[in-house]
């Protein structure tokens, strides 16, 4: 380069980049969109019913909400099917962006509950629960509620000449 060739100045512009530039992977196990919560909440129902994991008393389906365990905040990071539970309005409300820790030392059966219907919470969440269980209390898993799979039967007559027996 010539001594005498002015220096070229860098754009100092923020915005958006152009080229080739890869988005970190996200760390969520299921996507955030609305979509993935409205899947995780019928998996929830599907596999506890419409129980609220912190009192454990049994709502209809559509009071259950969807909970983060760790509150959110902001972060989409937090949006995971593992910090997710359903909840009653109320005990969502009593929760509202409280740390897991300071929300069940409030009523120590919480941290029962859930563990009976957290079971596939992440397990820094589930060793934080049992670690809170009261002295001399039982966790027992939640039976699952297995909903009977719907089949449909096709009959197919080999011989179906457009006439039926039953018809005069």
């Amino acid at each position: 380069m010539e001594p005498d060739a002015p220096k070229r100045r860098r754009s100092r512009r923020r915005g958006r980049r152009t080229g080739s530039y890869a988005a970190p992977a996200q760390l969520t196990s299921h996507s955030t969109s609305r979509t993935a919560y409205a899947e995780t909440r019928v998996w929830l129902l599907e596999q506890h019913g419409p129980v609220c994991a912190y009192c454990a008393e049994r709502f209809t389906t559509r009071v259950m909400t969807l909970d983060h365990v760790a509150p959110r905040k902001g972060l989409t990071a937090y949006d995971r099917r593992d910090n997710l539970v359903l909840a009653c309005r109320a005990c969502n409300e009593a929760k509202r962006d409280l740390a897991p820790l300071a929300f069940l030392l409030a009523v120590r059966n919480r941290a029962v509950n859930l563990l009976r219907y957290g079971a596939h919470l992440s397990p820094m969440l589930l060793n934080l629960a049992r670690s809170l269980v009261p002295a001399g209390a039982e966790v027992v898993e939640a039976p699952s509620v297995a909903r009977p799979r719907k089949t449909a039967v096709r009959i197919i007559d080999s011989d179906d000449d457009g006439e039926s027996p039953y018809r005069d």
